[in-house]
Order: structure tokens, then C-alpha cells, then sequence
């Protein structure tokens, strides 16, 4: 059951954040977060310890891909969010990670947070 699932939310545009934590709150999870920056983010996850992840790629300076290897390291499910779609967009040890392209399709963000292991 995803109700009361806790999702961090890595995203840099803030009325992304704010519509995505707007889908989520009123579907029953709770958004630890959003967070915009991987560094915010990464000291989320052990305050708010959530069970599972939304992360934008590209962010103002960087990317959620140190963040994306430490949550596949803890076994934690994680899907990136993205409006880019090219070649080569993940490094190698991140290929075959889930990717919701933005705008995100509401029934494609909920089916990916319902088949995610709560734990």
C-alpha cells in the first residue's frame, strides 16, 4: 500500500516541486523534501527516511547522480525526472534506472511509486 509512503523529491524548478508535492500529498504519500540540491537532498534522506525517490537530473549546477548511486548503494527505489531525452543521458552504472519524462504523466509517476518496495 503506498498510502503514508514517504517520497523525497529532488527538483530545482520550484512549481515543479511545488505541483509534484501537490500530486503526491493529495494521492496520501508524504514528501520528505523537495529538496533543491543534491546536498539538501542527500541530508534528507537520513532526517526524513523516505522510502523512495523522485529525482530531477539536471540541476542549477550538477546532477542527482552521486545521490542516484548512494540510493541504488542503500537499495532504495528512485526514478529520475527529466524534459531531455538523448542519447547517453546516464552514465553507464546508472543505465536501466526508471525515467519519467517531464512533463510527467501523472498515471506513469503513481504506477512507478505503487510497484516500489515499501520496505
Amino acid at each position: 500500500m503506498t498510502s503514508g509512503m514517504k517520497i523525497l523529491v529532488l527538483e530545482d524548478e520550484p512549481l515543479i516541486a511545488m505541483d509534484l508535492e501537490d500530486l503526491l500529498t493529495s494521492k496520501g504519500f508524504m514528501v520528505v523534501g523537495p529538496f533543491f540540491t543534491a546536498a539538501a537532498a542527500s541530508d534528507g534522506l537520513d532526517q526524513g527516511k523516505p522510502q523512495a525517490a523522485l529525482l530531477d537530473i539536471h540541476l542549477m549546477n550538477e546532477t542527482s547522480f552521486d545521490l542516484a548511486r548512494e540510493l541504488k548503494r542503500r537499495g532504495m527505489p528512485f526514478a529520475f525526472m527529466t524534459g531531455l531525452v538523448a542519447p547517453n543521458l546516464l552514465p553507464t552504472d546508472l543505465l536501466g534506472s526508471p525515467i519519467i519524462l517531464k512533463p510527467y504523466n501523472e498515471k506513469e509517476l503513481l504506477a512507478f511509486l505503487a510497484a516500489a518496495p515499501t520496505g
